[in-house]
This record gives structure tokens, sequence and C-alpha cells, in this order.
């Protein structure tokens, strides 16, 4: 339980994030929370994200109680708001963010507007040696952030940093030498496309190739009208190539060739990694 008093301004005893920051924090997609390892020379690194999960909690209880407050004046007041709100303060006022309640499609819909910071994807990302950034963070480190739907991240800044100055088999040679698959950037942004809910697709013609970000889920008319709203309005069909075969074949011609290109329509499921090519008429 948080002892949250009714009322309570934000500048708070002790807060570890300047109030002024939260309302550009709600105008975010999702948080990073950056702490260092005690093998570097960091503190307690659980209790600076816990203090920092409870300013969030703290910002959103605060935002649901004037709200509701609102409503007691309001003539006709949203029902479904008001019942909604009244299970986010008590959720709050339990200290748990709000990423971890279930909240039904109509309670979703009708608190979409908050923008509640407890509710969005969070990252944890712990700056580390390099050896521990190539193996799992032990569970009694990490169950106490995980259980309240925060991934752990570990990423080296320092042996990053070094991998910045080596060109590209020097670095690929180092990376395996440690034990990990890709940069801290590579990594961490396919992190974040997961909290998020992301695929990429791609296209890979003239006059460039390109990366597109689509929600889970999305079809192929969705991917054309990510392109453009005319490609979706004049959609034939998708050609599409795995990024795989792709990357296998070396090129779209060659992929074809070898009988890799499938023909989709505009209700085909987009996967993660598709290159695609739409024929369109408008």
């Amino acid at each position: 339980m948080v002892d949250f008093a009714p009322g309570q301004k934000e500048e708070r005893p002790g807060a570890v994030l300047d109030a002024t920051l939260i309302p550009m924090m709600r105008e975010l997609d999702a948080i990073l929370i950056a702490v260092a390892s005690p093998s570097i020379g960091g503190g307690d690194m659980l209790q600076t994200v816990l203090s920092i999960e409870e300013e969030l909690v703290f910002a959103d209880f605060e935002q649901a109680e004037r709200r509701l407050e609102r409503i007691k004046k309001e003539r006709a007041p949203n029902e479904v708001e008001r019942a909604a709100l009244q299970r986010v303060v008590a959720w709050l006022e339990a200290g748990a963010p709000l990423r971890t309640l279930d909240l039904s499609l109509q309670e979703t819909k009708v608190l979409s507007h908050f923008c509640f910071l407890s509710q969005k994807p969070a990252l944890v990302v712990i700056n580390c040696t390099a050896e521990e950034a190539a193996q799992e963070i032990p569970a009694q480190q990490a169950e106490p952030m995980t259980s309240r739907g925060l991934e752990v991240f570990p990423m080296a800044a320092a042996f990053e940093a070094e991998l910045w100055e080596l060109d590209t088999q020097a670095r690929d040679e180092l990376l395996r030498e440690v034990g990990l698959t890709a940069t801290a950037a590579d990594r961490l942004t396919a992190a974040l496309f997961r909290r998020l809910g992301l695929i990429v697709f791609y296209t890979a013609g003239e006059p460039e190739a390109h990366a597109w970000a689509l929600p889970i889920g999305s079809t192929a008319l969705d991917a054309a009208a990510k392109i453009h709203s005319d490609i979706a309005r004049g959609f034939i069909r998708a050609e599409v190539i795995s990024f795989a075969d792709f990357e296998r074949f070396g090129s779209e011609a060659k992929a074809r060739a070898a009988g890799r290109l499938r023909l989709e329509g505009k209700e085909y499921t987009m996967q993660d990694g598709d290159v695609i090519h739409i024929r369109f008429k408008v």
C-alpha cells in the first residue's frame, strides 16, 4: 500500500522525477528507466527503479482522483468512465502500476485520453559489464521488476562505445567473443518494438529501401495504407518475400527465381520482416 493523501501535491519530499516533466512524459509511447549495475559502481538499482515507479503511480493516482472529483459535479456523468476510474484509483492506491491491471476494451477506450504513465510499456535498461550483458539477469533480481510489467534489458555502455570505433568485421568478432548476437542499439530497438506490439516490414525498390512499423496483426492492406493512401485504395495484390529469404538470395529477383515469392491478398496478416511489393491501380 502506498500512502497517497488525497489532494497531495506532486512536489513530494524526496521525489525522484521532476514534476515539470510529467506532462511531456504523457506524450511518450514507451518509457526507458536507466540504472547502473553495482558491478560498475551503481547503487541499489532495484530501489531506484521502484522509486521511479512510485512516482509514475502517484502521478496517475493524482490525475485520476482529480477527474473523479470533477465527475461528481457533472449533471450527466459518464458512468463507464466513473467506474473505470474508481478501479484505477483503487489499484494505484495499492501501489500497483496500471500496466498490471486487466482492463476491458470498453474501459481501455474510455481511459485512453488520460495517457497514464504507469500504463505505458516500460523497459529497465541496466548499464553493466559486457559479461553481464551477455547473460540473463538472475531471476531474484529481475522478478521484482518483471512482476510490475517491466522488461529488464542489460547493456554494457562502455563496451558498446568501444564497438563503434571498430569496423564491421572486428565489431562482429568482438560481439561473438563476449557471447552477444547484436549491438545494444539493435537489441534495444527489437525490445522496444516487442513492448509496443509492433512489427517491421520493408519495401525494397527504387529509389531506396525503407522500413515501416505496423501493429502486430496488421494486414497487407494496412501495410499499403502505411506507404500511401492511393496504394491502399487501388490495392490489387501483394508480392511478399520473407527477410530471411531476401537476405539468403541477395535480391528480390533471385528470391523470385528460387520460388520464394508469394502472392497475397489484402487480408494477408503481415509478418515481422516481410519484404513487400504491392501491385495497385488508381
